[in-house]
Formats: C-alpha cells, sequence, structure tokens
C-alpha cells in the first residue's frame, strides 16, 4: 500500500511540474516573439516582420492576450501549492477572459487590415485567414475544457491546447526563424504545432497513449494552421470576401 501511495504522489508531483513548466515555457516563447513589437518596443532591435504602429486597440489585445497567459501560469501554480479552491475561482475568471478574448480576436483581425503588418507575401485583406482560423477552433476547445472541469485530465489537456493555439501562430509567426516569405511563413506556422510535442510525450509516458483531449486540441491547432496554409498555397480567393465583414479596415 504505501508504494501505491508513494507511486501516485511522485507522479501528481511530476505533472504539476510537467503543466507548470510548460505554461511558464509558452510565456517565455510569447515574450521572445512579442518583446520588439510589444513588450520591449523601442528597447530592443525589431525582428523583420513589420510591426508599424501601436494603436489602442493593439495595446488592448496585447493586454487581453497577457492576462490570458498570466492566468493559465497562475493557475498551474496554484495546483502546484495545492490551493486547489483559489484555483477554481480564479478559473471563473480566466473563462471570462476566454470569452472576452474571442471578440478581441476577432477585432484585431480586421482592424489589421488598415495597419497592414501583413508579411510581404501577401496583402492585409487575405492575412485576415489567419488570425480568423483561431476563433472558432480556440473556443471549442476552451468550452470543452470549461465543460470537463470536473475531469481534471481533460481538463488540463484541453486548456494548455487553448494556451498553444492561441500563441503559437502569433508568437512564433515573430520569430526570426525564417525569411517572411510563403515558404517561411508555412514553416513557421507548422513549427507552432510542435509545442505539441511534450504533450504527446507526456501522454504516453503517463497514460500509455494520446489522450483523447490531447487529439481534440492537436486537431483544433491543426485546423488553425492548414486553413491559412489552403488560402496562401492554392490562392483561394478570401481577399474577395473579407471586405465584407464587419469593421474591416476601421
Amino acid at each position: 500500500m504505501a508504494t501505491v501511495v508513494a507511486s501516485g504522489t511522485d507522479r501528481k508531483a511530476s505533472e504539476r511540474k510537467f503543466y507548470s513548466r510548460m505554461a511558464i515555457f509558452l510565456v517565455f516563447v510569447v515574450l521572445l516573439g512579442f518583446g520588439p513589437s510589444f513588450y520591449l518596443r523601442g528597447i530592443v532591435p525589431s525582428y523583420p516582420r513589420p510591426n508599424p504602429t501601436l494603436p489602442s486597440w493593439v495595446i488592448l489585445h496585447g493586454s487581453v492576450f497577457t492576462i490570458w497567459m498570466a492566468l493559465i501560469v497562475a493557475q498551474t501554480q496554484l495546483i502546484g501549492a495545492r490551493k486547489h479552491a483559489v484555483h477554481m475561482q480564479l478559473g471563473k475568471l480566466g473563462m471570462l477572459f476566454a470569452i472576452l478574448m474571442i471578440p478581441v480576436m476577432y477585432l484585431i483581425a480586421v482592424w489589421q487590415v488598415a495597419r497592414a503588418n501583413q508579411p510581404p507575401f501577401t496583402d492585409p485583406l487575405t492575412w485576415t485567414i489567419v488570425p480568423l482560423s483561431v476563433i472558432i477552433p480556440f473556443a471549442i476547445v476552451v468550452w470543452n475544457g470549461w465543460s470537463s472541469r470536473r475531469d481534471v485530465q481533460t481538463h488540463k489537456r484541453l486548456m494548455l491546447s487553448a494556451a498553444i493555439m492561441v500563441m503559437m501562430g502569433p508568437s512564433i509567426g515573430r520569430l526570426p526563424i525564417a525569411p517572411p516569405t510563403l515558404t517561411g511563413t508555412t514553416i513557421q506556422l507548422l513549427l507552432g504545432l510542435a509545442l505539441f510535442v511534450p504533450l504527446f510525450v507526456w501522454d504516453r509516458k503517463t497514460v500509455g497513449h494520446t489522450h483523447p483531449a490531447t487529439r481534440l486540441g492537436f486537431t483544433m491547432a491543426a485546423i488553425t494552421v492548414a486553413i491559412p496554409l489552403a488560402v496562401f498555397w492554392f490562392n483561394l480567393p478570401w481577399a474577395k470576401v473579407a471586405p465584407y465583414l464587419p469593421g474591416v479596415g476601421a
């Protein structure tokens, strides 16, 4: 019996460390990606991607996004400290911010047309497909994560997946990994999916197979990558649709 309890204790300790470290790592990637254009704008050299302006609505978007990521880190730390009651209360605030992020993501997508901060291989209207493709998959994953909050293993994986999904494209897309060409952007979008690798490895280590929540999270994230790439590579006429979206270019 003592061996079983010890093993269970070790497993929970390892689990807390895994999710805590993943959350901190995601924040680190965010800081690397957005440092030159947002957090450390004017302090560190800018990366190749254009960042022409920083209007108030971009600051609002960045602030909401930052709070969301901070909440993810805080939640993992609360679980690590075994403060489950506080974790549950803070989770309600996190859900409110997740809901707030959805209209903010839409507005940042359509308002960036006037800002024209897209890579040079495409145009502002076509580029809206990149942030817009994230909204529905993000909402699906967050809602399922919230609905499954009594199922700890499902909840943790889905909330981590939501955090990865919402930061992988914007953050990695701003790193000087590849030139801002179609091929380079493709590489960076696909590279974002690599952030799920630790979760796949964790699943194999702890449950012996890929957890259904991990499959759902990865599938939704893959959709956010596949849709823009289809538009770019097959020259789909998204630019003819985008002008009719409410708020475009406002």
